[in-house]
């Protein structure tokens, strides 16, 4: 019988899933164009891999993960390299419903010569004998210096080059389906997810919200930002560029100390609009939402949307909404004016900015916004300098303030409705900063330029303006959204906090 230590056990098994993972490297090769890069993407991959295998491979476990991460990626890799496949949800759908002529039609010499080595591999994987440590203590050691040395080698590797690798996996999001057996594995759970898994109940909140005033004309702009710090807010304490030119001459009002629930869209979003605070949202809720509570209770709500992640599920119960695909945020402020000229009663609309969403920040502006120079006209982050990087950060941000401004010259028409725009960033966003760019870390360990957002408001009543600038200065976030929306049309729910309502006379959140 074959004997291997856990170690060497471990070892072959993070060599040869590395090895499996040739077009994951071919497809690096190709888009990032340098044979030292790729070789450090290899080596920083094959010291992830070694971490996690580490971490895993357990007594009377090993060899069964051995087994299926081998075959999953031994297969994957097979059929993306001869059919060009990228096997994701959709393609495990296809699989599960695929029949036995299709099977048959799969089948050739090359695919049975791919099954047979993998039968020898799990035959071999059997015979093995894995050695432990007698002592528990010293075989816990062998683990954790393997995890320690290969998260110092992963660190080591990538720390150096984040300006290259993490615009490169932003730019390239494809290249996580190249990712052998771990993608298919994910596809497989989404599957699982999407199709064999029991749908949780829709829960209704809203049963006892009611609003009595329903003839008061009003009228709220809620427009919804992507990747907006509130470092960069010349409306703040920033000094470098005058990012807010156009809104400095509206007198809006500018809150200081304003936090995101998430540091990416897919968990901002929801959460802003949750009944739920940030400690206890979670992304698989499916219940009712504000936008909900107030179209029940007579406010006519709309959703215009610029985003490319789309509105991740917050407004999938709203009639008028209308999704674009445009370079510039500017699409929206037509779709707003055409809406202006047919209001109802009491109104909400929703505007999704594509916003400063990177690392293509150049692509966000119009040339005519191209104020502060130089600037980083490329999404290799790793070719500009920090001055030009941020100079066109701050021109993304300069062109959402013109598109605010503009929304508040159309609200200013408006005088026989009450008006307010209330502007917030769904989160912010690194710029290099000890090495970090873009955004998404663990909210627990996020620098705060990834949650420390711009929140603006403006209203042609000076009642409001004032009672919200006595409060700019205190810490919100957005848990307060929630009651704040409901507040400003007078919906009352036990799900509203008189507290959070930044519209309330309490003075402390």
């Amino acid at each position: 019988m074959l004997q291997l230590s856990w170690f060497q056990f471990t070892l072959l098994n993070s060599i040869l899933i590395t090895l499996l993972n040739f077009n994951l490297f071919a497809f690096a090769y190709k888009n990032l164009e340098s044979f030292w890069l790729v070789l450090g993407f290899i080596f920083g991959y094959f010291a992830l891999i070694h971490m996690i295998l580490s971490l895993i491979f357990v007594k009377y476990f090993s060899k069964f993960f051995s087994i299926f991460f081998i075959f999953c990626a031994s297969l994957s890799a097979y059929f993306m390299y001869f059919y060009g496949i990228l096997i994701d949800t959709d393609m495990v759908q296809n699989v599960a419903q695929v029949d036995m002529k299709e099977i048959k039609d799969l089948l050739n010499a090359r695919l049975l010569v791919v099954i047979f080595l993998i039968f020898l591999f799990c035959i071999l994987v059997f015979k093995i004998r894995i050695v432990t440590q007698k002592s528990i203590l010293k075989q816990m050691g062998i683990k954790f210096l393997n995890v320690f040395l290969s998260l110092v080698l992963f660190l080591m590797i990538f720390l150096p080059l984040t300006k290259t690798y993490i615009p490169f996996f932003r730019n390239h999001k494809e290249i996580r389906m190249f990712n052998v057996p771990f993608y298919q594995i994910y596809a497989l759970l989404r599957y699982y997810e999407r199709f064999l898994k029991p749908k949780p109940e829709f829960k209704i909140l809203s049963y006892d919200a009611f609003k009595e005033d329903n003839t008061t004309k009003k009228l709220l702009i809620l427009v919804v930002g992507e990747t907006a710090r509130a470092q960069n807010y010349s409306l703040g304490t920033y000094k470098n560029n005058d990012t807010n030119a156009y809104t400095k001459k509206d007198k809006v009002v500018f809150f200081s100390h304003f936090y995101s629930c998430g540091t990416s869209t897919a968990i901002s979003l929801p959460c802003m609009f949750s009944v739920n605070k940030r400690k206890d949202f979670s992304s698989k809720e499916f219940a009712e939402n504000a936008l909900d509570f107030l179209q029940k209770t007579g406010v006519n709500v709309s959703w215009y949307d610029n985003n490319s992640g789309g509105c991740k599920g917050v407004c999938d119960r709203i009639a008028d909404k209308k999704f674009f695909d445009a370079n510039y945020d500017e699409i929206l402020l037509k779709e707003l004016e055409s809406k202006l000229q047919n209001l109802g009663t009491q109104n909400i609309i929703v505007l999704h900015l594509q916003g400063s969403h990177g690392p293509t920040y150049y692509k966000r502006y119009p040339e005519n916004f191209k104020h502060f120079t130089p600037t980083c006209d490329t999404n290799k982050l790793e070719l500009c300098s920090h001055e030009a990087l941020i100079n066109t950060y701050d021109n993304t941000l300069l062109y959402t303030d013109y598109i605010l401004s503009q929304i508040i010259a159309l609200l200013r028409d408006k005088k026989d409705y009450e008006s307010a725009m209330i502007y917030l960033s769904d989160h912010g966003e690194s710029l290099g900063e000890n090495g970090i760019y873009l955004h998404s870390m663990p909210y627990a360990i996020a620098p705060k330029n990834q949650i420390h957002i711009p929140f603006i408001f403006w209203s042609n009543h000076s009642s409001l303006n004032e009672k919200l600038s006595q409060k700019k200065d205190l810490e919100f976030s957005q848990d307060n959204l929630f009651s704040t929306l409901l507040g400003y049309f007078g919906v009352w729910s036990s799900f509203y906090e008189n507290e959070l309502d930044l519209f309330s006379s309490k003075e402390n959140p």
